[in-house]
This record gives C-alpha cells, structure tokens and sequence, in this order.
C-alpha cells in the first residue's frame, strides 16, 4: 500500500511547494493560497492530463468545447490569459494571445504534482498572473530511476502512449518523457448537439444552408509531447517540445462540418542554465532560453451566401493562413540570501525579447497563390522588449507560546514597449498560533499586457494593461481525528479587474480603434478539505462567487459563472492492489448571452445546474518479475451518462457546449 495512505500530519502539513514565493516552502505557511494535486492523487482517480486535474480545484472556472480549454480562476473567465503557465518554473504562455493553451497535450504521466496559486503574482512571475499560477512539476527533476510505459485505449478511436525515464549514467543526471495521443472525439451525442439549431448555432442564415450529413462531422485531434532535462554538476539543459493537429472544436463549426479551420500548431521551449553557490548563505541560477511557437490554420470560405438557398448551391473552399513563427528570448536570474535563520531575500531579473511572427493570408487570385498580410495586422508591434527586476524578503518572528509570525514583502518593477510601466507589490502577512494552523492575510497587484490581436486593426501606439487588485483571507488548518489525517484550507477574498479592451469603430476617419475602459468585481469564498487514513483518500471543495452582473438588453445578469461548485473526491484501497475512486463535480444554474433564434437581436439563456460522477478501478503492483510490474485501470468517464453542458463566455453562437456522454477507457502502466 502506498505511504502516502499512512502520512502523518507533519509530513501532510509540511508538503512543500514552490509556485508562491519561487522557492521551496510548506503548504501551510505558503504566501498566499495554493492547491496541490500530487502523483498519488493523479493516479488514483486515473485522470489523464491537467484538463481532468484541474478540474478538481474548486474555484477554477473552466469551459470544453472540443479545442483545447478557455476559462480563469475565482469568477473570471475568458481565454486563460489572465492565468500564468509554468512547466517546472518556465512560462510555456502562448505568445500570440498570451494564453494558458491546454489541450490534450499535457499527459499525466510525466507530472509529479501540479500547484496552483489562486490571485495575483505578478510580483515574481511579471505578466499573465492576474488570476493566478499554474506550475507543472514533472517526474524529470527526481533523482529515483525510473523507465516506464503507459497508455490507454477508449472509445470514439481514443489512444495515447506514453513513455518515461529517469536515472544517472556517473555524474550526468537525466530525464525524458515523451507522449502521442490521438482520438476522433466524435460522439453521437455531439454529432447530434451540432445539428440542433435551437441549442446550438442559432444562426438562422448559416442554419438554414448548413449540410445536414451529419456523418461527415469531424473532430479529431492529434498530438504529440516531448520532454528533456539533463544535469550536470551546475550545469543544466532541457526542452519542452509539442506538437498539435486539431479541428476548432464545436466553437466555430464549418458550413458542411468537414471543410476549413483545420490547425496545426506548437511549441518548443529550449533551455540552459547553471545554478551558483558563491557562499553557505547565498544560492542562485542563471538562465537563457528561447520560446518557438508557430501556428498554421485552413480556414474555411464561402461564396455565395445571399444567394443561396442551399448548400448544393454554395461555394465552399479552403483558405491558408499562418501566423509565425514567433519567437522569445530569455535571460532569468534570481538569488536567494539567508541573511539570518529569521530573514531571507530573494532578487531577479527578468528580460527578454519577442518577435510574432506576421499573419499571412494564402489567397486565390486569377494569377496563382498569393501571400498577403493583412493591412490591419499591426508589423509594428511584432517585436518588443521586456525588463524587469524583482525583490522579495520574507521575515520571521517568535512569538509566545511556541507562535511565530511570518511577513512577506515582494516589488517588481516591470518595462515593456507598448504599454505602460508598472510597480507591483504583493504583501503576505501569516500568523501561526501552533504548528498545525496559519492565518494568512495577502494583497497583492498584477497585469496583464495587450497582445498583438489586440492592436491589430487598432491605430493606437500604445494601450494600458488591464490590471487586477486582490485582497485574501485564508484561513489554514491540520488535524488528526483517531485514525484519520485532515486538512483544510478556506480563504474569503475580494479581486477588481479593470482596463478591459473594446473596438470601436470611427466612421469619420474610417478606423478601429481600442478603447480602456471598464472595471468587474469579484467577491467569494472558497474551501477545500482533504482526508486520509490506511484506506481511505478524499477531498471535498466548494466555492461562492458573486462578480459584477453585466447587462445584455434590458436586463442584468452574471453570466457565465456559475455562482457554486461543489468538487467531492473518493478513494479506497480495499486490498494492497485494488481501489475504487469516484470524483463528483457539480456545477450550479448558469446564465449565459445567446442569439435569439431569429437572429434579430441577443437574449439571456439558463444552462441547468448539472452533476457527474467519473469512477476509477484501479488494480497496481503485479510483478511480472523482480524488475516488472504492471498497473491497470478502467476509468469511467460521466458514469451515469448524464446530458450536461458548458457555456461559452466567448461568444453567443453557440452559447453552449455539450460535454462527453458516458465512456469508458482501459489504462496501463508498466515499470522496468
């Protein structure tokens, strides 16, 4: 049986995580508040990549629709660019839109755990933390030696594999993992969803044109992951590579379901690195990367739309465009100094430089293919430079009675073309009555800049960054109840967004032009308790938003968040080889803007409260010989096929999204 059913409360309240503060600090003490799904957790409720994970965090607000995942954190959502993402530390943030951009090419089989920080860290990680911090801890960084196979099949032409090893040839200490997934994610139910007008497209001139085969939908994907990280002594190298060819999901659908808006798109993050000790009190790295991303995209035209009655009578064809490659270059520092058992330092630079790669346009034309760059796209703005330094003490007092009282004190200042400057502080105040509770009391201000669609179209030379102010309670606290380890953290908060973006048109001069403006809201209450014993492994979150109702016609409404969400984990181990778990999720009521189904205008729909349950039979540690063994799993997606539905704050055609029916995929994991 594995030990972590058998942790103490030191060791469950001492589990360290590094998001917060970019250093390795307790969960309990940690600045701020910071959820932790680790690698036992992972594979005993058999998720398959972050999607499934971060579905468990309760105040994370996410929405599928068949592309990859859009959302936010505490009661924003939108397109995740308010939230930063970090594989082991490094920002993997798409460049274009300076997205969190998950699909299915983050596998769960190279992640150690996963921290994320809910609110404001621009202090220590500069733009894009508005939100929060996802941080990817992979497998690489461990010093065990490990080789290992694992993957799984399932319907609708489902398979992944995996591949993973660790270990030590002398003084070079290595890693390296690599994925391939694969899947037509083309259920009957979601064929059927697409054609239905009225809780679908609700777009009566496309509607009424569309080809209605409904067996010539598709909505496959094709990915692959590759990972590397080899140290020597100081020394360090590795890289983040993945690759994807997907449809654009059941967002933008195309006129006869087949044709157009076929991506292909990826990443590549190169590192190399060396760490320093100058002194016993003194530790740091230093680093330089470079980020490659590029994005290829068949988009889908047609001709003839005002006249046709028909789809026999349309003009369907294809056209290319690409954007990039894009590029970033990177040079990161930071050192630590303990200048006293009770007083350490942190400080950093941070600067790089970015060049997208332009839109181009492969358009037909009486002579052949021509490239063309859109006139709106702004070539202006495609390269830029960004610097910023950071500092960061954090100090300690012994009070009474064995308390102690920890204060946190971060600044940055950040400078990028473009946008304006900004100082960013983030202030943590913990206060320990005894070793197994804190207090935490945090303020903190982040940003985000303006990404190039931003400006394209636009004749502003430069736009404010929105901006996010946050102020949070958190109350944290272990225990241990006969034979059963709790902990439980609860936080109350309050978080206003401001400096959002809108297009205007001028009809004057004839131009677009962007306009700041707008604040929203967020107040809310979030809590997640976790339990273990010998057998037994749960959690159970929930959450309370109340944002800023927006107005759509004459009335007021939130839309697109749910106010409550319930998360309920189960696990058990019934024997040293078997579990069963079941993971719960429950969203409430939610209100979303729609087309009305005559097009003339928009109204405000009611996507019903829905709850899943997903279950995991899990059968692990059968030695096929001293060296062998193998793990089994059968996982239960939507377990009593239940109909359930996401919104789309992005849009109002269509205004939801229908989520997977019930199905089923076996999993397995071998270890050499």
């Amino acid at each position: 049986m594995d030990d972590l059913f058998d942790m103490s409360l030191e060791q469950l309240l001492n589990t360290e995580v590094s998001v917060a503060a970019r250093k390795e600090e307790s969960w309990l003490v940690s600045a701020g508040t910071v959820y932790v799904i680790d690698r036992q957790t992972i594979k005993q409720f058999g998720w398959r990549d972050i999607k499934e994970i971060l579905a468990t965090i309760p105040n994370m607000d996410i929405f599928y629709q068949w592309s990859w995942l859009p959302g936010g954190q505490r009661g924003f959502t939108g397109n995740m660019a308010s939230t930063l993402l970090l594989i082991d530390g490094r920002e993997v943030q798409n460049l274009l839109a300076n997205e969190a951009f998950m699909m299915n090419n983050f596998p769960a089989h190279r992640i150690e755990r996963v921290e994320v920080l809910m609110g404001p860290n621009s202090t220590l990680y500069g733009g894009n933390a508005a939100q929060g911090v996802i941080n990817i801890v992979t497998r690489l960084n461990g010093d065990e030696s490990v080789t290992e196979v694992a993957g799984l099949v399932g319907e609708v032409g489902t398979r992944q594999l995996n591949f993973l090893s660790t270990g030590q040839y002398q003084k070079l200490h290595y890693g390296v993992s690599g994925s391939w997934f694969s899947s037509d994610l083309n259920y009957h139910s979601l064929r059927q969803f697409v054609f239905d007008t009225e809780r679908f497209s609700r777009n009566p001139q496309l509607d009424a044109l569309r080809d209605r085969d409904s067996s010539r939908f598709r909505n496959d994907e094709e990915n692959m992951t590759f990972d590397l990280q080899l140290k020597y002594q100081q020394y360090y190298a590795g890289a983040n590579i993945t690759r994807t060819e997907n449809v654009s999901g059941i967002e933008r659908v195309a006129v006869d379901f087949v044709t157009g808006d076929d991506s292909r798109r990826g990443y590549s993050l190169w590192y190399l690195g060396r760490n320093f000790e100058p002194a016993q009190d003194w530790q740091g790295f230093v680093e330089i990367s470079q980020f490659r991303e590029y994005k290829e995209k068949d988009r889908q035209k047609v001709n003839g739309l005002d006249v046709a009655t028909s789809y026999s009578e349309l003009e369907v064809f294809t056209e290319r465009e690409d954007i990039g490659p894009s590029y970033r270059w990177r040079l990161r520092s930071q050192f630590s100094y303990q200048q006293t058992p009770a007083r350490h330092w942190i400080f950093g630079y941070d600067g790089w430089r970015t060049d997208i790669g332009s839109k181009i346009k492969y358009v037909a034309t009486g002579t052949g293919i021509e490239e063309q760059i859109p006139g709106s796209w702004p070539v202006d703005k495609e390269e830029s430079d960004k610097h910023a330094v950071y500092a960061q003490v954090a100090q300690q007092w012994q009070l009474e009675d064995g308390a102690q009282f920890n204060l946190t004190v971060g600044l940055r200042y950040n400078q990028q073309d473009f946008t304006d400057s900004a100082w960013l502080p983030r202030i943590n105040a913990v206060y320990q009555p005894d070793n197994n509770s804190a207090w935490k009391l945090t303020y903190g201000e982040a940003f985000r800049p303006p990404t190039i669609f931003e400006f394209d179209g636009v004749v502003d030379d430069n736009l404010a960054s929105q901006t996010m102010d946050m102020w949070e309670l958190n109350y944290s606290r272990g225990w241990r109840w006969q034979d059963v380890t709790f902990s439980n953290a609860f936080a109350v908060y309050s978080m206003e967004a401001a400096n959002f973006y809108q297009k205007t048109f001028n009809v004057d001069t004839g131009t677009w032009r962007t306009e700041v403006t707008g604040t929203q809201r967020v107040t809310g209450a979030e809590n997640l308790l976790r339990w273990q014993s010998e057998r037994w492994q749960g959690f159970f979150g929930a959450r309370f938003v109340s944002p800023d109702e927006t107005q759509v016609n004459s009335e007021s409404a939130v839309l697109d968040i749910p106010r409550t969400k319930l998360k309920l984990g189960l696990s058990y181990q019934w024997t040293e080889n078997w579990s069963l778990a079941l993971f719960v999720d429950h969203f409430a009521k939610t209100k979303t803007a729609a087309n009305t189904l005559d097009g003339t205008g928009l109204r405000i729909e009611q996507i019903p409260a829905w709850t899943t349950v997903n279950m995991h039979l899990l059968s692990e540690g059968w030695q096929l010989n001293a060296k062998q063994s193998v793990t089994l799993g059968v996982y239960v997606e939507n377990l009593f096929d239940r109909e359930y539905y996401h919104s789309n704050p992005r849009g109002t055609s269509p205004f939801q999204f229908i989520q997977a029916p019930r199905n089923v995929r076996l999993q397995f994991t071998m270890n050499f």
